[in-house]
């Protein structure tokens, strides 16, 4: 992330009202400590204390927001340590430079009021002062992260459990199912190969999908590849051999992952709503793997005529499980016309 955001208010606020009370109770410390006379005289008296003591709760609120939100949180999440420090290490030169400004020419009313604080003392005390904070920022952002990967794990625990009740509303015992498709099979194996292709098909990827894959149901890339493969070969049985496709895939990444039946989704809603005889306008499906990035881009030309009926909720659960799986490392992308209906999606692994 760059230092172009947009601040997350709530948690800006609570930041400085961590920051401000803290500041109050290291006064009231210093009185206690050294007396009141004192310590208002370190700070000048009169208005001095009022600016003096809000600047350093506004700066400390958006140093700690800066780091947390925008260094510490992005880096852990993402991985991007090295971007991440230069950022910090440009914005710690630029904050250093601001502070020996506002010390030494804004809030002095000239260099030798400045008491004993000499520009050595000053550059030591603040890049300790930095440190710190970076040492806290850190702690305090792998608390937060710890606590978000807690709450996408819940979230996707119950997701897969909404996912299992609907599958138990809809479907017939899988057993007596599959021993129902495995006779259909063994009685068109030799009158009709391809309706006991069609079953076949149908029988692996229903096994397929009802797996347990895990407590968040990922699995390689290759397989839910795999299965992209048994959907367009079960519909060309279904519009005999008719159908234009163009699937290609690159898989390079042989560890490559992705939530169960996320981009077979796709590919159905595709055949649901796309116009699968023209030629010129072929349903495009394209796989990619390499480079620490996955690459799923499938489009299609709009179905002319009564379409069928669709709830939308496929592709807002594949929405929904990619941004609890990947976060910001991930985008996707739908693109729609009248005529043409374009999804991708794009993983940095």
């Amino acid at each position: 992330m760059s230092l172009a955001f947009r601040i997350k208010w709530k948690e800006f606020l609570v930041i400085f009202l961590i920051y401000g009370i803290w500041s109050v109770a290291v006064f009231l410390f210093l009185v206690q400590l050294q007396g009141f006379d004192k310590t208002v005289d370190q700070f000048e008296g009169g208005i001095n204390l009022y600016v003096s003591f809000t600047h350093t709760i506004i700066k400390g609120t958006v140093v700690f927001y800066v780091l947390i939100y925008h260094f510490a949180i992005p880096a852990i999440m993402d991985r991007r340590w090295g971007k991440v420090s230069v950022q910090v290490i440009a914005f710690f030169t630029v904050l250093t430079i601001y502070e020996y400004y506002w010390t030494f020419f804004v809030h002095r009313s000239d260099r030798e009021s400045a008491g004993n604080l000499s520009p050595d003392s000053f550059f030591i005390t603040t890049t300790i002062l930095n440190i710190a904070s970076t040492v806290i920022s850190y702690f305090v952002a792998v608390a937060i992260c710890s606590n978000v990967i807690r709450r996408i794990k819940e979230q996707l625990e119950r997701e897969k459990l909404k996912a299992e009740l609907a599958a138990i509303k809809y479907q017939i015992n899988p057993h007596f199912l599959f021993n129902s498709l495995s006779l259909i099979y063994t009685k068109t194996y030799k009158s009709n190969p391809e309706a006991s292709q069609a079953v076949h098909l149908l029988s692996e990827i229903m096994s397929y999908a009802l797996e347990d894959w895990g407590e968040q149901g990922i699995v390689p890339l290759a397989l839910e590849a795999e299965q992209i493969k048994k959907v367009i070969q079960m519909n060309q049985i279904r519009f005999n051999n008719n159908i234009k496709i163009s699937y290609s895939e690159d898989i390079q990444l042989k560890d490559a992952k992705i939530p169960t039946l996320t981009l077979v989704t796709l590919v159905e809603n595709a055949f649901k709503h796309g116009e699968l005889h023209d030629a010129k306008n072929q349903v495009s499906i394209e796989i990619m793997a390499r480079n620490s990035k996955i690459n799923f881009l499938i489009s299609n030309k709009k179905r002319n005529g009564p379409k069928e009926l669709s709830k939308g909720i496929g592709v807002n659960n594949v929405q929904q499980r990619l941004n609890l799986m990947y976060g910001s490392t991930h985008t996707f992308t739908i693109k729609e016309d009248e005529n043409y209906y374009i999804t991708e999606i794009v993983i940095n692994i």
